[in-house]
């Protein structure tokens, strides 16, 4: 019996092999802070400082990512800038869609610099759209892939809702973005999911892949209806936390990686195109990075060796 292809936010699209469960880590908020891996910054701001301790932890993970991601799957590095003008963020759909989660910058004072309002990117890829807006690209040989992991990334968060290294107003992630026929794109986006699940299978981490809280898309008409399980717009990544409570379900699992297919949207919206004429396709895949960083000290405590485990590993 041929399986439904799943739509809705939340559904199940693949669970990992079950791996052995770790002891929860009790007070894990606190331990953060007493362990020293992140310090508080300004009191109540959404905002920590990551300290050597915790440095150590997030240079494992980048490690694994030039290796996992970016060396295998054939990512070039960049750097993104992080603010943009608010046209920018208009025409990519953001501006009336995220707006209470925007960040904007103004000038403080006067200078003969830029007077304009200008917003900082809540998505680390918006940017890369606008490098490319207007120009001609050529695919032939194979898609456009590049990775930013420069960060931070703003967002206007509730403070009642941060959790640190789970919910923040200032964070870091890797994005990985692609522009390619849609072939291109589809193929990109499950190399990327599949090499994330080699990273946990390594990590000996729990996750699962469920419809990703984006595919609202799939009601408006942005993408069409997926007929394979390839074509679904957004998927997601979450990984077993033992001790950790999702607020949306309740269960144990926190999501780490978005991953996207999102057709010709942006590509059209800023007139992107292609040098033979393909109808150029566009995803990326973000990676929370504070975020993995929780996942590794929830199942191995604060003085967890990204290095050490994937030394047993092999």
């Amino acid at each position: 019996m041929e399986r439904k292809i799943p739509t809705k936010e939340g559904e199940l699209i693949k669970e990992g092999p079950e791996m052995e469960e770790k002891q929860a880590i009790q007070g894990i908020d606190e331990l953060l802070f007493k362990d020293e891996i992140i310090g508080e910054f300004v009191k109540g701001s959404g905002q920590n400082v990551i300290l050597p301790k915790g440095t150590r932890i997030l240079k494992g993970i980048y490690s694994l990512l030039n290796d996992y991601m970016k060396e295998a799957v054939g990512f070039e590095e960049v750097v993104l800038p992080k603010i943009a003008p608010v046209d920018t963020f208009r025409k990519a759909r953001i501006v009336g869609k995220w707006d209470d989660y925007l960040e904007s910058v103004k000038p403080f004072g006067k200078t003969n610099g830029v007077a304009e309002e200008y917003l900082m990117d809540p998505l680390q890829c918006t940017t890369f759209y606008q490098f490319l807006e207007g120009k001609v690209v050529d695919v032939s040989d194979g898609p456009i892939k590049i990775y930013d992991r420069s960060g931070p990334t703003y967002r206007n968060e509730d403070l009642d809702k941060i959790k640190p290294l789970v919910k923040q107003r200032e964070f870091h992630r890797s994005e990985f973005v692609y522009v390619g026929t849609k072939e291109q794109v589809i193929e990109t986006r499950e190399k990327c999911l599949s090499q994330m699940e080699k990273i946990c299978n390594d990590l000996g981490l729990n996750y699962r892949i469920v419809v990703g809280t984006g595919c609202f898309q799939l009601d408006n008409g942005d993408v069409d209806m997926p007929e394979t399980m390839e074509e679904i717009p957004i998927k997601d990544l979450e990984i077993f936390c033992p001790g950790y409570k999702n607020p949306t379900d309740g269960s144990s699992y926190l999501e780490v990686v978005g991953s996207s297919v999102l057709a010709d949207m942006q590509t059209s919206r800023f007139n992107i195109k292609d040098k033979n004429g393909e109808n150029l396709w566009s995803g990326c895949t973000g990676i929370g990075l504070e975020r993995l960083m929780y996942t590794l000290i929830t199942n191995y405590g604060t003085n967890v060796d990204v290095n050490k485990i994937m030394g047993e590993q092999r």
